[in-house]
């Protein structure tokens, strides 16, 4: 065990130095809850392991039964790879047949955790981690080379997530205590002389690969400048573009009955009552007057209807709530801290084309309800607990705010919709508007259809010819009604090019 952590260690600091270690993938064939079919695993440690237990490097939730919590382990040696039966009571299964003791890999072959268990698909890839990015390398390394065995280092200092992208952002810090390295070597010393050595040589090793980390990490910031640079200007071109597609009163989609200038009008009287969300404050208060505040944010879309309700879609003020299978550490973390009765302090910044206020998350109106309830163990062999919520008729929420509105919303039609119905949407896709000038502050126009009678069985109604993206969660959905425009839903999520969901406005109870 002492000898693979050093190694993976080892590995992982040669990954983070830019050298090109051979990597392979495995690709899932079975859609299960945290890994969905057609989605993939880069490698680049020399052992892990596949299981239900929080340490193994491709986990399965506890619905997989016949997934042992540890079942299989696959360990590069040189040229080679091998599949091992970790399980007494399940079987690993390599093309069907299964693995007695230890299986060669080769490219290409299906692995299958028990007989009716989840499927693999091992593959051998051309390139190494040298062409990686650095954001990926860490990410690679934090998964596979420290987290499997926290049980085994001292301390672990993470520095996450670093994302820049058009109108919506995460920036997370987590700092703790670290224990010295030389605690950790005075629980090394009671290892074997052969791991001492492989010790020393790892201490060298890392040396070298810190300078190397600093060189290449300095070279990839100078190139992440100029690609923000390059999506800045595009931001801003594509907002100018959107203005003067109003400015011609031309909509994106097919206008409804009335025509573009009727659409035109609804724009610029409901565009006052939409406003773009930034988090300004994250703060973690741990009771007795201990508090810390932390970069982690996000950006979002949220209006205010006739009767003062500010409403967004719930995702916006409770994202960590919102796990998946690609849901960074710090989501993770922050879930499990808030189980563990930490309460979070959260400002959200709320902003309109002619109007700003503030609102809190312990405001915030939701259904948590409905959440489920996950437990395990961390690294340590600590127990954890954390809340998982989905996008259905439960991603709502809403802020009692007593501002005046215009915005009417008809709460019997939202569930009560047809099938080739014309719906409006409005949102912050690019930010403010697409521009860095914070008085060109406005929302997006886009137009869908809604696919299918009434809700579907999760209790949203689904739409296709979606025109919106990420940054428009939150925001309204409005249908012509004999009365004028109303909202009848929140914007919840897109699942590729075509399809949307949006949550019934009569959700808000």
């Amino acid at each position: 065990m002492a000898a693979r952590v050093t190694k993976a260690l080892t590995t992982g600091m040669k990954v983070l130095g830019g050298a090109n270690v051979p990597a392979y993938t495995l690709e899932h064939l079975t859609t299960t809850r945290k890994h969905p079919s057609g989605t993939f695993e880069t490698i680049v440690v020399p052992y892990i392991e596949l299981g239900r237990d929080s340490s193994c490097a491709i986990t399965y939730g506890d619905e997989i039964s016949t997934v042992s919590r540890r079942h299989a382990a696959i360990e590069r040696n040189g040229n080679d790879v091998v599949i091992k039966n970790l399980s007494t009571t399940n079987p690993t299964l390599v093309n069907g047949r299964p693995v007695k003791n230890q299986y060669f890999l080769n490219n290409g072959d299906e692995i299958q955790l028990s007989v009716e268990g989840p499927r693999l698909r091992y593959n051998v890839t051309s390139t190494g981690t040298a062409k990686m990015g650095v954001t990926q390398r860490m990410n690679l390394v934090m998964n596979q080379a420290v987290r499997p065995y926290r049980a085994a280092v001292a301390g672990l200092a993470t520095l996450v997530v670093l994302v820049g992208a058009v109108g919506a952002f995460f920036i997370f810090r987590q700092s703790q205590d670290i224990s010295t390295l030389a605690d950790n070597n005075l629980k090394l010393q009671m290892q074997a002389d052969s791991l001492l050595v492989e010790q020393r040589k790892a201490k060298e090793e890392f040396a070298a690969s810190v300078e190397a980390v600093k060189t290449q990490s300095m070279e990839d910031m100078k190139r992440l400048k100029s690609e923000n640079a390059s999506l800045a200007s595009l931001v801003k071109n594509l907002g100018d573009q959107n203005r003067q597609i109003m400015d011609d009163v031309k909509v994106i989609g097919t206008a409804p009955a009335g025509g573009g200038q009727e659409l035109s009008a609804v724009y610029d009287a409901v565009k006052e009552n939409v406003y773009f969300m930034s988090v300004s404050k994250f703060e973690l208060d741990y009771g007795g007057g201990q508090t810390e505040e932390i970069d982690f944010g996000w950006t979002c879309t949220g209006f205010v209807v006739s009767d003062g309700k500010f409403v967004t879609a719930r995702h916006c003020v409770q994202g960590w709530r919102f796990l998946g299978a690609d849901s960074p550490e710090a989501m993770i973390l922050l879930n499990s801290l808030e189980q563990e009765g930490v309460k979070f302090n959260i400002v959200i910044d709320c902003t309109s084309p002619s109007n700003s206020f503030q609102i809190t998350y312990n405001d915030a109106k939701l259904n948590d309800r409905n959440d489920e309830v996950i437990t395990g163990e961390d690294g340590d062999g600590n127990p954890i607990t954390v809340k998982m919520a989905t996008l259905d008729r439960d991603d709502w929420a809403y802020v009692p705010t007593g501002r005046s509105s215009s915005l009417q919303f008809d709460a019997a039609l939202s569930k009560n919709l047809k099938a080739g119905d014309k719906v409006m949407v409005l949102g912050y896709s690019y930010g403010l508007g697409g521009s860095a000038n914070s008085s060109d502050v406005a929302p997006l126009l886009s137009e869908s259809t809604v696919a299918q009678n009434g809700v579907n069985p999760e209790g949203s109604i689904s739409l296709t010819n979606r025109n919106f993206g990420q940054g428009n969660s939150g925001g309204p959905v409005l249908i012509k009604t004999a009365d004028g425009y109303k909202a009848i839903g929140i914007v919840s999520a897109g699942m590729g090019a075509e399809i949307g969901f949006i949550v019934p406005i009569g959700e808000l109870k």
